[in-house]
């Protein structure tokens, strides 16, 4: 631990753990653990074993029926969460009866652009669910419209330019940095705020991004309307720059100009986002902007609470400290939330499903939520005439 290592021997320590090229060196690191007693856990699987795997995959369309193992069916159907996405129903037959159990995975937002929303018209077949398991990650909340959310990053950016600052995005690659470079795109396309440089500093966001623009077949109708129908690509505009290398990544750490940057990680656990925060959370005339869910305990939760903490005392004070990457930073960046880029639907949305689709439910497992959020829309289906549970793990539901 740090309180046994004095500072010098980290340093050290750090600097055997990688190779050139930021590769793990693998040798040092067994080394160690050795050298300091430490529990030597064997991974699941290793790098070489996911890349055999990939060999295996099949890709399945919607509403496409494929077996799965006896007497045993599997068809997806559009959740409209990320490109992709899908909930998934299983047809099994046991005992010469036959059961339906709907996974809805990960539950997207209506009518937000380019993938469609969460499918409500279910085929005849699929219709009458025994199990239906459903997420729960905002059960208990409720976003901003998304007709507010392009206003309210226009807002965020026209204030931060004002200011003579940057906007820095902490985004998951896959979904969220997709969806922000739609908006603004928009926002540059009708001149609706100051036009500064947009950077992705992201190498998975970079290839993800270019696998959206190769799937125009999976756009929403908003999204032909807008850009497809005019020959535009939506994820593509004069100011838009996509980050590579590490030494492009690290002369925009130092970049002092009015820029706005998208980076991994959504959560600011890892990845390129923390070199941006140790670089300007300190400049009240910064933004950190919000725009996904910051799980218990991790820096961007933490980020979140003491901003908007700092914001609601008048930012009075002295300002709040955060530590990462063993140092000391004050936050003086404002701290801006917009609630509805998450691509999870909220209760009211995760309800909408249940009720407009044409779906006959029989029993309700609310699953993949923190606890209160799980229990809160469990009591609010009950009451709306469910027979619903949130199960412990290992618990069995038998089905009659």
């Amino acid at each position: 631990s740090n309180e046994k290592v004095g500072k010098d021997e980290i340093q050290e320590i750090r600097a055997r753990l990688k190779l050139k090229g930021h590769k793990l060196n693998n040798k040092a690191i067994n080394e160690l653990l050795l050298e300091y007693n430490l529990n030597i856990i064997e991974p699941l699987y290793t790098m070489d074993d996911a890349e055999q795997s990939l060999q295996f995959f099949q890709g399945v369309p919607y509403r496409y029926t494929v077996t799965v193992g006896r007497k045993m069916r599997c068809t997806f159907y559009d959740a409209g969460h990320i490109l992709g996405s899908s909930m998934v129903v299983l047809d099994i037959e046991e005992n010469g009866r036959k059961y339906t159990i709907l996974y809805t995975g990960d539950v997207g937002r209506f009518n937000k652009p380019i993938i469609e929303d969460p499918t409500l018209t279910f085929d005849k077949n699929d219709r009458n669910v025994d199990l239906l398991i459903i997420e729960s990650t905002y059960g208990n909340r409720l976003h901003q419209p998304v007709d507010d959310l392009k206003r309210a990053l226009k807002e965020v950016i026209v204030e931060t330019a004002e200011r003579g600052g940057s906007v820095i995005i902490p985004s998951f690659a896959y979904g969220r940095t997709q969806e922000l470079i739609y908006f603004l795109h928009e926002l540059y396309m009708n001149d609706e705020v100051p036009k500064m440089p947009v950077y992705v500093d992201s190498p998975l966001a970079t290839e993800i991004t270019r696998v959206f623009g190769e799937h125009p077949e999976a756009y929403d109708k908003e999204t032909h309307d807008v850009f497809l129908k005019k020959g535009i690509n939506p994820f593509t505009f004069p100011l838009l720059r996509f980050v590579e290398s590490v030494e492009e990544s690290m002369a925009l750490n130092r970049d002092k100009t009015p820029h706005i940057v998208l980076a991994g990680s959504g959560m600011c656990e890892g990845g390129r986002i923390l070199h941006h925060l140790r670089h300007k959370i300190h400049d009240e005339r910064n933004t950190i902007l919000i725009v996904g869910y910051m799980a218990q305990n991790t820096l961007g939760r933490r980020i979140l609470e003491l901003g908007e903490k700092y914001e609601a005392s008048g930012r009075k004070g002295k300002p709040p400290i955060l530590k990462f990457y063993n140092k000391e930073y004050p936050l003086r960046a404002r701290v801006v939330k917009i609630d509805g880029f998450s691509a999870h639907a909220d209760k009211r949305e995760l309800y909408k499903f249940l009720k407009d689709s044409n779906l006959k439910v029989k029993n309700v497992a609310v699953v993949h939520g923190e606890e209160d959020q799980a229990l809160a829309f469990a009591s609010f289906l009950e009451e709306k005439g469910y027979t619903v549970f949130v199960p412990k793990r290992g618990q069995s539901l038998r089905l009659s």
